[in-house]
């Protein structure tokens, strides 16, 4: 047995193999492998961003920390689909996402007062390829997006967020700026996913 083969058999003996298939293992590819050109692969993912909201309409009432849906185009990197709600992470949730990804973004934008053209933010259509997390992809709702829409579904294993990393880093990236800048921001802790509370 060589040396690299006894220190990973070590490491998941002591951390467990989700650990070491989250942050351990060796990279045997990348997320643009088999990926034609843009429009081909999206990722999506949903997370509850480190902010608490208040509410309008009654002055200083927390209403929660809003579900946040990106969908990504694994070729150019660019966010072709978004979409904020309060209810947790659902398929009412994923279907707004992905509304948001076939709906024009100059008129998308100009509902929200900001104007930018064509050319900023390209209309976007759906991919071939969708690349999940299980959760919400999984159950009778999916089969209807695949059999319908002609959309195919790869799934990750559990505890791999690494397999679509490209969304993972960019909530990392927003959470980041959101955490600078504004209040109401949560600090975490420094547990990890899986850790006993």
């Amino acid at each position: 047995m060589s040396q690299i083969q006894r220190c990973k058999n070590e490491f998941i003996k002591r951390e467990g193999e989700n650990k070491y298939s989250g942050t351990k293992r060796e990279f045997q590819s990348s997320s643009n492998e088999k990926v034609m050109g843009p429009g081909y692969t999206y990722q999506i993912d949903a997370t509850v961003a480190d902010i608490y909201l208040l509410s309008e309409s009654i002055k200083g009432n927390i209403i929660g920390r809003p579900v946040v849906y990106a969908v990504i185009d694994v070729f150019s990197r660019m966010v072709v689909g978004i979409y904020v709600g309060l209810e947790g992470p659902s398929w009412i949730g994923v279907m707004m996402a992905l509304d948001n990804v076939v709906q024009d973004k100059v008129e998308f934008c100009a509902d929200y007062g900001i104007d930018i053209s064509e050319e900023e933010w390209p209309h976007s259509y759906l991919p071939m390829k969708i690349v999940a997390d299980r959760g919400e992809f999984e159950g009778y709702n999916v089969h209807n997006l695949i059999n319908n829409l002609h959309v195919q579904i790869l799934n990750t294993p559990p505890y791999r967020g690494d397999l679509k990393g490209i969304v993972e880093r960019k909530f990392l990236t927003v959470n980041t700026k959101i955490k600078e800048t504004t209040p109401g921001a949560v600090i975490k802790d420094f547990k990890e996913r899986g850790d006993k509370p």
